[in-house]
């Protein structure tokens, strides 16, 4: 299944996430930080959505 921007829901993630990385956020970035991950989402989705068929291969490897 895949997760859309829609679907994603920042607040409980940066009420959990900002303890265990020893974060001390302020209340008043909190809409600020949850604003901007709802536009991350919303790019990543660009990229998860788009639809490639399997016979795509990888792009090659080039090394100096």
């Amino acid at each position: 299944m895949t997760q859309t921007a829609s679907a994603v829901e920042p607040e409980p993630y940066v009420a959990a996430a900002a303890p265990l990385l020893g974060i001390t956020l302020d209340e008043s970035w909190t809409a600020s930080v949850t604003a901007n991950l709802r536009v991350l989402a919303a790019a990543a989705a660009l990229l998860t959505d788009f639809p490639l068929p399997d016979a795509v291969e990888a792009a090659q490897r080039f090394e100096a």
